[in-house]
Parts: C-alpha cells; structure tokens; sequence
C-alpha cells in the first residue's frame, strides 16, 4: 500500500487536481498570453473613459477612469513608455562589461547594463541592441541572446524592457567608433567596467540596485551553471516595440 492510499483511507481528502494542468500547462498558458499576436483575457472591470493629460517625447500620461463589477469606480494613472532593450555584454575573455553613470531620477550614479529606449522609429529590437552596445559600451560582434522580456514597474507604467545576453563582443575598430554618436547628458561621463561575474553581480547589487541588471545578471549566472536555458521561441519580433504601442488602449 502507497502512503498516499494510507492517507486517503485515513480520511485525509487528496488534493484537488490542478485545473491549469500542471507546470507544462500553466508554462503554455503564459506564452499564450505573452503578447506575440494573442488577445489577452478580458479584464475583471470596464474603462468608462481615458484622458491622457501628458504626451511627451519619450512617455505619455494615461489616465483611466475605472468600474468594477459590483459598480465600484476608481481612477489609475498610467505611464505609457517606449520601452527599451538592454544587453549583458561578455568579451572575448569572458568578462562583464557594465557601465557606471550618472542618472538624474536617482540623484545618482548606478552601475548598469547597457540599456537604451526604442526612441529611434521603425528600429528594429536588435538594430537598437546594437547600437546601444556601440554607444556606451564601444564594442561590436558577438551572439546575441534573448533572456528576458520584463515589465519594470507594471503598477503604475506599461514599459517593457528586453534583455539580452550578447557573448563574444569585441572592441569596435577606429573607423567603427567613428560612425557612433557621441553620448551626451548621462552617456558623457559614463565609466565602462570590465568584471567577472562575481564581482559584477556584487557590485550591481549595492543597493539600491538597478532591476534590469541585476535580472540580467542572475539569468546569465544560471545560463553559466548551466541550470538554464533560455526559450528562444519568446524572443521578441523585431518590430515588438511598434506593435505594444499598437495594443495600448484608445
């Protein structure tokens, strides 16, 4: 006799089965809804109207105006953001490349991952990757690999950033570095360093850290130990960016 038939005919009730179906279901599930081309669930209350007091460059404001079911009514503010890609650059030796920059929400300098927003229209997600790593990084090449697609803050803002994991870079040549703008602002005085990954993820974490980067870290760590793979088949399509701002709401 199984232990679990000893406890069942101890009158202790099995548990209820998994309506999701288990793990391989409930991981289905979330592709399903990831927002490559699906429609997502109907949300549990009705917008009665949407304003948006704000419409800047880089994000807009969106404020909605809320009923639940039972008739209860409440107002959300939403930031709308671009969203941005962000990669995990390693070398030709196997060090981390992250840089240390001055950014003005903060009041600080926080050490980073090179990150830049979609603000370049009809750029595709690696095109931007690409260029971000050339602007703060310097740096070029490499295999690039899809980690992560996150929301930073999904409370108030629907900005998602895309993290990569790009191995293999290599430093850009004279000529190379002479088509790359030059950074401004944040990217003028920013530090590049080189790290091994210990070392890195000891650094980003000195708190407050930065999200993506610790994020990015911590995948590639179990990428390195070899305990994690990442799914390609969520890989963002390479006009991601245009069709979220497509699915916003009217």
């Amino acid at each position: 006799m199984s232990s679990g038939e000893g406890e069942r005919r101890a009158g202790v009730p099995p548990e209820p089965p998994d309506p999701s179906g288990g793990p391989a279901a409930t991981v289905e599930s979330a592709r399903r809804h990831s927002g490559r081309g699906t429609v997502p669930p109907e949300p549990p209350y009705r917008a009665l109207d949407r304003t948006r007091p704000y419409q800047g460059k880089l994000v807009s404001v969106r404020v909605d105006h809320l009923a639940s079911p039972s008739g209860e009514t409440t107002t959300r503010e939403v930031v709308e953001a671009r969203g941005a890609v962000a990669g995990l650059a390693v070398d030709e030796q196997g060090r981390v490349l992250l840089v240390e920059q001055w950014r003005n929400a903060p009041g600080g300098r926080l050490v980073e991952i090179a990150a830049g927003q979609y603000d370049v229209d009809g750029e595709t997600v690696e095109a931007a990757l690409r260029r971000e790593l050339a602007e703060e990084l310097g740096v070029g090449g490499g295999t690039a690999t899809w980690l992560a697609s996150v929301h930073t803050t999904p409370g108030w803002s629907d900005e998602v950033v895309d993290l990569f994991l790009v191995e293999g870079v290599r430093p850009l040549s004279p000529r190379e570095r002479g088509k790359v703008a030059k950074g401004v602002w944040e990217e003028a005085e920013l530090r590049v360093l080189r790290l091994g990954l210990e070392e890195a993820m000891a650094l980003a974490a000195t708190p407050p850290g930065d999200a993506k980067t610790l994020l990015a870290l911590a995948l590639y760590g179990l990428k390195h130990a070899g305990v994690w793979t990442p799914d390609q088949a969520g890989r963002p399509a390479p006009d991601a960016p245009a069709r979220r701002a497509a699915a916003r709401p009217g």
